[in-house]
């Protein structure tokens, strides 16, 4: 888990339509980056481009000096889960380590398992069916699906869409503590009380990066007193 992630000058356009305009970001290990900004800002399409999905018109994406697509698996949350609800978070953390890590022994998939219920959280619901978890804790599993494999970068669209505010608070603070175990971390999302949870805040608007550095910051460059008025 080591190397900065560098969006460099990435564009991208979709039916004839430019939607990302010389995207520029770096984030180190250790820091979570939120990405916010109003539908059709580009949030989706900045994902896409980091996931592989979509080919840049200009521009890199690199991790550690490496093109992304050559880094390895990386981690991604979507907006909506796909658990296997009537699996235990256990089951449900041991059947993906089978898939994942074929060439691990059960003993390693084993420790990787109860390590990762213990970063996310959940080893006292660790025998609890995941129907039967609040809408946190099944997104703390989908967390812990995709850090099973160590990922230097883990994305996350709207990881709290749907959760109260305290819910929302609590999820943003155990990514930002993801991070700080030294990958990074992109969040897309709306949770505008609990962007100082991030080191880092990209306003996105019209596919250009119109703010890009400290969460409080942002306050003054864009001259107001709550996130909620960015925009």
């Amino acid at each position: 888990m080591n190397g900065l992630l560098h969006i460099d000058q990435v564009s991208v356009s979709a039916g004839g339509q430019r939607i990302l305009h010389s995207v520029e970001l770096t984030l180190h290990p250790g820091e979570m980056c939120a990405v916010i900004g109003p539908s059709g800002a580009g949030k989706s399409s900045l994902i896409r481009v980091l996931l592989g999905i979509w080919k840049p018109d200009q521009g890199s994406v690199e991790v550690g000096g490496r093109p992304v697509g050559d880094v390895g698996p990386l981690g991604y949350v979507p907006q909506d889960d796909a658990l296997h609800r009537g699996l235990t978070v256990e089951a449900e953390l041991g059947f993906a380590a089978e898939l994942r890590m074929p060439s691990a022994s059960a003993a390693e998939r084993a420790e990787r398992v109860t390590r990762v219920m213990e970063q996310v959280g959940l080893t006292d619901r660790a025998s609890t069916r995941i129907r039967r978890l609040s809408g946190g804790q099944r997104k703390r599993v989908a967390v812990g699906l995709e850090l099973l494999t160590r990922p230097p970068l883990l994305i996350l669209d709207e990881p709290t869409s749907g959760l109260d505010p305290g819910l929302e608070a609590k999820t943003m603070r155990l990514l930002a503590d993801v991070a700080a175990a030294g990958r990074i971390v992109l969040v897309s999302t709306h949770a505008m009380e609990s962007l100082e949870s991030a080191q880092a805040l990209c306003v996105l608007v019209g596919g250009h990066v119109a703010y890009f550095g400290p969460p409080r910051q942002a306050l003054d460059f864009f001259r107001v007193d709550r996130y909620a008025a960015l925009f």
